[in-house]
């Protein structure tokens, strides 16, 4: 692994993870070259950090956005482009077996340990739905306009949420969400409040209970769980407010209803372009 700019150091790993789970949680946001998880050949264990090499520079910069800080196997894992290492070009050493860069890279893995335990401490472990974040490091492409996502972000301010994902009692993930106030304000504010359970009632132990596959998966029905249920924080359902932002991509968020102004708490999230669904949801 040679261009820093494509690389990634993926920190504060649980032993559960090897490398299929990482080219997992990784593949997302691109073409993978290399995935390299150092090993501790005294524990025959990864030493709780890892290297994810892409094929350009923009896959591992939206990498970088959607996983930091993000959780994996209930930890909270580090995300950022690894530093580069001094070494000749006839050398063949792998860069943790580099003194200075293993105790650099352990520090911080101790670090992201250490923080990820204090966030359990103070946290309920079983909770899918937490609470509000805040992350102004976001250089994501807006799809819609062709600006900057952070342009927008940072200049209305929009709102971002997290739900953390369970699988059969495990967690596998934390999807991290930006709701466009500046667009929908009553719908984003109605999403946020279902995410933070500051109204007394919300999303937390909900379930996807549809999953289409090539289409999305959709949930928030926090009353029956089957997809007839469900209630906004303004009754049990609210109007449309418009349709401004269309279906042009994978990892959408949009509300699911049952006709024009029906919104409650049903969401669904895209898994590819889904133009059919433009003006109605």
């Amino acid at each position: 692994m040679t261009n820093t700019k494509r690389t990634l150091y993926v920190g504060g790993l649980a032993e559960e993870v090897d490398e299929k789970i990482l080219h997992a949680a990784f593949i997302p946001f691109g073409d993978i070259f290399e995935i390299q998880l150092p090993i501790d050949y005294e524990t025959q264990k990864h030493r709780g950090f890892a290297f994810v090499e892409y094929e350009t520079a923009e896959d591992a910069a939206s990498a970088i956005d959607n996983m930091n800080d993000s959780e994996l196997f209930g930890r909270s894992i580090r995300v950022n482009l690894a530093k580069p290492v001094h070494l000749k070009e006839t050398s063949s050493k792998a860069v943790w077996s580099e003194d200075q860069w293993l105790s650099n890279a352990m520090n911080s893995v101790d670090n992201d340990i250490s923080s990820t335990d204090n966030n359990n401490n103070n946290n309920n472990n079983t909770k899918e739905v937490k609470s509000q974040i805040k992350d102004d490091d976001i250089d994501e492409i807006d799809l819609d306009t062709g600006r900057p996502l952070s342009k927008r972000i940072k200049a209305v301010t929009n709102p971002r949420v997290y739900i953390d994902i369970e699988i059969n009692g495990s967690r596998t993930g934390r999807l991290i969400i930006t709701l466009f106030s500046d667009i929908v304000p009553l719908t984003a504010e109605n999403f946020r409040c279902l995410c933070t359970h500051e109204k007394g009632f919300g999303y937390r132990h909900t379930s996807f209970h549809r999953i289409i596959k090539e289409f999305m998966a959709q949930g928030g029905d926090m009353t029956k769980g089957n997809g007839t249920g469900g209630k906004s924080i303004y009754g049990r359902t609210f109007k449309d407010e418009n349709f401004n932002i269309k279906h042009t991509h994978a990892g959408q968020l949009s509300m699911a209803n049952s006709g024009p102004n029906s919104n409650g708490s049903q969401f669904f999230i895209t898994f590819l372009k889904c133009d059919w669904l433009d003006n109605k949801h």
